[in-house]
Protein backbone atom coordinates (compact mmCIF):
# COMPACT_ATOMS: atom_id res chain seq x y z
CA UNK A 1 0.00 0.00 0.00
CA UNK A 2 1.02 2.90 -0.41
CA UNK A 3 0.50 6.66 1.17
CA UNK A 4 0.30 10.12 0.15
CA UNK A 5 1.36 12.68 2.38
CA UNK A 6 -1.20 15.81 1.24
CA UNK A 7 -0.43 19.21 2.57
CA UNK A 8 -3.42 21.20 3.05
CA UNK A 9 -2.14 24.21 5.15
CA UNK A 10 -0.60 27.05 3.03
CA UNK A 11 3.16 26.51 3.92
CA UNK A 12 6.20 26.00 1.75
CA UNK A 13 6.50 22.61 0.58
CA UNK A 14 9.86 22.31 -1.22
CA UNK A 15 9.43 18.33 -1.78
CA UNK A 16 10.01 17.40 -5.59
CA UNK A 17 7.87 15.07 -7.01
CA UNK A 18 7.20 14.28 -11.11
CA UNK A 19 3.38 14.17 -9.92
CA UNK A 20 3.41 17.55 -8.37
CA UNK A 21 1.75 20.76 -10.09
CA UNK A 22 4.10 23.45 -8.92
CA UNK A 23 3.55 27.27 -9.75
CA UNK A 24 4.44 30.08 -8.26
CA UNK A 25 1.98 31.79 -4.90
CA UNK A 26 1.27 34.92 -4.27
CA UNK A 27 1.00 35.32 -0.82
CA UNK A 28 4.37 36.70 1.12
CA UNK A 29 6.87 34.34 -0.36
CA UNK A 30 9.96 35.15 -1.61
CA UNK A 31 9.59 35.65 -5.05
CA UNK A 32 12.13 32.41 -6.65
CA UNK A 33 10.76 29.89 -4.10
CA UNK A 34 7.99 27.70 -5.34
CA UNK A 35 5.29 26.40 -3.55
CA UNK A 36 3.37 22.88 -3.95
CA UNK A 37 -0.19 23.22 -5.15
CA UNK A 38 -2.41 21.02 -2.72
CA UNK A 39 -3.07 17.58 -3.97
CA UNK A 40 -6.29 16.14 -4.88
CA UNK A 41 -8.15 13.85 -1.93
CA UNK A 42 -9.02 12.08 -4.96
CA UNK A 43 -5.59 10.98 -6.03
CA UNK A 44 -5.12 7.04 -6.04
CA UNK A 45 -2.75 5.17 -5.87
CA UNK A 46 -1.87 2.53 -9.14
CA UNK A 47 -3.24 -0.86 -8.40
CA UNK A 48 -0.85 -3.11 -7.39
CA UNK A 49 0.70 -5.55 -10.41
CA UNK A 50 -1.04 -8.83 -10.08
CA UNK A 51 0.64 -12.30 -10.08
CA UNK A 52 -0.10 -13.29 -13.52
CA UNK A 53 1.54 -9.65 -14.69
CA UNK A 54 4.68 -10.22 -12.02
CA UNK A 55 5.17 -14.13 -13.53
CA UNK A 56 5.00 -12.77 -17.00
CA UNK A 57 7.87 -9.94 -16.47
CA UNK A 58 9.88 -11.75 -13.86
CA UNK A 59 10.01 -14.85 -16.21
CA UNK A 60 10.33 -13.27 -19.70
CA UNK A 61 13.79 -13.82 -20.33
CA UNK A 62 14.04 -17.20 -19.27
CA UNK A 63 11.30 -18.33 -21.32
CA UNK A 64 12.54 -16.52 -24.56
CA UNK A 65 16.05 -18.01 -23.72
CA UNK A 66 14.57 -21.39 -23.54
CA UNK A 67 12.46 -21.29 -26.73
CA UNK A 68 15.46 -20.13 -28.64
CA UNK A 69 17.71 -23.10 -27.43
CA UNK A 70 15.07 -25.83 -28.02
CA UNK A 71 15.73 -27.25 -31.47
CA UNK A 72 11.74 -28.53 -32.17
CA UNK A 73 11.69 -25.75 -33.97
CA UNK A 74 14.57 -25.96 -36.11
CA UNK A 75 14.64 -26.55 -39.88
CA UNK A 76 17.37 -29.12 -39.04
CA UNK A 77 15.84 -31.53 -36.42
CA UNK A 78 16.03 -35.14 -37.00
CA UNK A 79 14.16 -38.14 -35.50
CA UNK A 80 17.59 -39.04 -33.06
CA UNK A 81 16.87 -35.25 -31.75
CA UNK A 82 13.27 -35.48 -30.96
CA UNK A 83 13.76 -38.95 -29.63
CA UNK A 84 16.40 -37.64 -27.33
CA UNK A 85 14.59 -34.19 -26.56
CA UNK A 86 11.53 -36.33 -25.34
CA UNK A 87 13.47 -39.21 -23.22
CA UNK A 88 15.01 -35.58 -21.55
CA UNK A 89 11.07 -34.10 -21.03
CA UNK A 90 10.38 -37.71 -19.37
CA UNK A 91 13.58 -37.49 -17.28
CA UNK A 92 11.98 -33.64 -16.11
CA UNK A 93 8.33 -34.43 -15.20
CA UNK A 94 8.43 -37.77 -14.18
CA UNK A 95 10.07 -36.39 -10.80
CA UNK A 96 8.68 -33.93 -10.71
CA UNK A 97 5.01 -35.30 -10.94
CA UNK A 98 6.23 -37.32 -8.34
CA UNK A 99 7.10 -34.43 -6.24
CA UNK A 100 3.89 -32.73 -6.86
CA UNK A 101 1.62 -35.92 -6.32
CA UNK A 102 3.28 -36.24 -2.87
CA UNK A 103 2.48 -32.41 -2.27
CA UNK A 104 -1.05 -32.59 -3.24
CA UNK A 105 -2.12 -36.12 -1.31
CA UNK A 106 -3.91 -38.67 -3.43
CA UNK A 107 -7.27 -36.75 -2.90
CA UNK A 108 -6.40 -33.13 -4.28
CA UNK A 109 -4.60 -34.64 -7.62
CA UNK A 110 -5.40 -33.61 -10.75
CA UNK A 111 -5.17 -36.78 -13.08
CA UNK A 112 -6.36 -34.63 -15.88
CA UNK A 113 -2.84 -32.60 -15.65
CA UNK A 114 -0.86 -34.81 -15.55
CA UNK A 115 1.21 -35.28 -18.61
CA UNK A 116 3.68 -38.28 -17.94
CA UNK A 117 1.25 -41.27 -19.02
CA UNK A 118 1.46 -39.29 -22.14
CA UNK A 119 5.30 -38.85 -22.83
CA UNK A 120 5.50 -42.98 -22.14
CA UNK A 121 3.33 -43.63 -24.60
CA UNK A 122 4.87 -41.44 -26.96
CA UNK A 123 8.11 -43.02 -25.93
CA UNK A 124 6.64 -46.22 -26.77
CA UNK A 125 5.71 -45.39 -30.12
CA UNK A 126 9.15 -44.16 -31.33
CA UNK A 127 10.76 -47.52 -30.05
CA UNK A 128 11.87 -47.51 -26.53
CA UNK A 129 10.57 -49.97 -24.47
CA UNK A 130 9.63 -50.21 -20.63
CA UNK A 131 13.24 -50.87 -19.21
CA UNK A 132 14.92 -48.80 -21.84
CA UNK A 133 12.21 -45.63 -20.14
CA UNK A 134 13.28 -47.00 -16.49
CA UNK A 135 17.00 -46.33 -17.40
CA UNK A 136 16.58 -43.06 -18.60
CA UNK A 137 17.96 -40.56 -16.47
CA UNK A 138 15.58 -38.31 -13.98
CA UNK A 139 16.36 -34.94 -12.73
CA UNK A 140 17.28 -34.74 -8.97
CA UNK A 141 17.75 -30.77 -9.09
CA UNK A 142 13.98 -29.82 -9.30
CA UNK A 143 12.20 -26.49 -7.92
CA UNK A 144 11.18 -26.36 -4.56
CA UNK A 145 7.73 -26.98 -3.29
CA UNK A 146 6.96 -27.06 -0.30
CA UNK A 147 4.15 -24.04 -0.16
CA UNK A 148 1.46 -23.89 -2.15
CA UNK A 149 2.71 -20.65 -3.82
CA UNK A 150 5.94 -23.16 -5.11
CA UNK A 151 3.03 -25.53 -6.59
CA UNK A 152 1.24 -22.54 -8.50
CA UNK A 153 4.78 -21.01 -9.64
CA UNK A 154 5.31 -24.45 -10.66
CA UNK A 155 2.37 -25.06 -12.55
CA UNK A 156 2.42 -21.92 -14.19
CA UNK A 157 5.55 -23.04 -16.08
CA UNK A 158 4.14 -26.51 -17.02
CA UNK A 159 0.82 -25.48 -18.04
CA UNK A 160 2.20 -22.27 -19.92
CA UNK A 161 3.90 -25.16 -22.11
CA UNK A 162 0.81 -26.81 -23.29
CA UNK A 163 -0.21 -23.25 -24.91
CA UNK A 164 0.63 -23.65 -28.58
CA UNK A 165 0.61 -27.26 -28.72
CA UNK A 166 -1.00 -28.16 -31.97
CA UNK A 167 1.02 -25.52 -33.99
CA UNK A 168 3.99 -27.49 -32.53
CA UNK A 169 2.26 -30.65 -33.50
CA UNK A 170 1.88 -29.88 -37.08
CA UNK A 171 5.12 -28.60 -37.30
CA UNK A 172 7.13 -31.90 -35.93
CA UNK A 173 4.39 -33.84 -38.44
CA UNK A 174 5.55 -31.56 -41.06
CA UNK A 175 9.22 -31.97 -40.89
CA UNK A 176 9.25 -35.90 -39.51
CA UNK A 177 6.35 -37.39 -40.20
CA UNK A 178 5.89 -38.13 -36.48
CA UNK A 179 1.39 -37.33 -35.22
CA UNK A 180 -0.29 -38.03 -31.94
CA UNK A 181 -0.41 -41.70 -32.75
CA UNK A 182 3.19 -42.89 -33.80
CA UNK A 183 5.17 -40.36 -30.97
CA UNK A 184 3.79 -36.53 -30.67
CA UNK A 185 0.89 -36.53 -28.68
CA UNK A 186 2.83 -34.77 -25.90
CA UNK A 187 2.87 -31.71 -28.29
CA UNK A 188 -0.65 -31.08 -27.60
CA UNK A 189 -1.40 -33.26 -24.14
CA UNK A 190 -4.62 -31.38 -23.55
CA UNK A 191 -5.84 -31.49 -27.11
CA UNK A 192 -9.34 -29.56 -27.24
CA UNK A 193 -9.17 -28.97 -23.73
CA UNK A 194 -6.37 -26.54 -23.43
CA UNK A 195 -8.11 -23.19 -23.53
CA UNK A 196 -10.34 -24.82 -21.17
CA UNK A 197 -7.63 -26.23 -18.04
CA UNK A 198 -5.66 -22.96 -19.00
CA UNK A 199 -8.25 -20.50 -18.38
CA UNK A 200 -9.42 -22.74 -15.10
CA UNK A 201 -5.54 -22.62 -14.01
CA UNK A 202 -5.32 -18.64 -14.33
CA UNK A 203 -8.78 -18.12 -12.38
CA UNK A 204 -7.06 -20.46 -9.49
CA UNK A 205 -4.13 -18.36 -9.63
CA UNK A 206 -6.05 -15.73 -9.32
CA UNK A 207 -7.65 -16.21 -6.01
CA UNK A 208 -4.33 -17.31 -4.54
CA UNK A 209 -2.86 -13.39 -5.27
CA UNK A 210 -1.53 -12.36 -2.24
CA UNK A 211 1.38 -9.74 -1.50
CA UNK A 212 2.50 -12.40 0.77
CA UNK A 213 2.26 -15.40 -1.55
CA UNK A 214 3.33 -13.58 -4.53
CA UNK A 215 6.86 -13.61 -4.21
CA UNK A 216 7.06 -18.14 -3.68
CA UNK A 217 4.84 -18.04 -6.69
CA UNK A 218 7.38 -16.31 -8.80
CA UNK A 219 10.65 -17.47 -7.16
CA UNK A 220 9.42 -21.48 -8.22
CA UNK A 221 8.33 -20.49 -11.61
CA UNK A 222 11.72 -18.94 -12.04
CA UNK A 223 13.33 -22.02 -10.59
CA UNK A 224 11.74 -23.83 -12.86
CA UNK A 225 12.52 -22.41 -15.62
CA UNK A 226 15.66 -22.86 -14.48
CA UNK A 227 15.88 -26.52 -13.38
CA UNK A 228 14.55 -27.33 -16.85
CA UNK A 229 16.83 -25.56 -18.91
CA UNK A 230 19.76 -26.99 -16.77
CA UNK A 231 18.85 -30.37 -16.97
CA UNK A 232 17.75 -30.30 -21.00
CA UNK A 233 21.60 -28.77 -20.82
CA UNK A 234 23.18 -31.55 -19.12
CA UNK A 235 20.69 -34.20 -21.55
CA UNK A 236 22.51 -32.31 -24.23
CA UNK A 237 19.83 -31.47 -26.41
CA UNK A 238 19.91 -27.61 -26.12
CA UNK A 239 21.17 -25.45 -29.42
Amino acid sequence: MCALAICCEPVLNLRMSAYSNVYPHSLDIPPLVEALHPLSSSLVCAPPVSVLQQLRIATAVQHKALEARLPLTHPDLDRQTYVRILEAYYGFHAPLQRRIDAFLGADAREPEREKVATLIRDLHALGLSDADISRLPVCADLPPLDHVGHLFGIQYVMEGATLGGQVLRRLIFGRLGIEAENGAAFLDVYGRDTGRLWKAFLDRLAELDHPDVNPKVVQAACATFACFEQWLARAGVLR
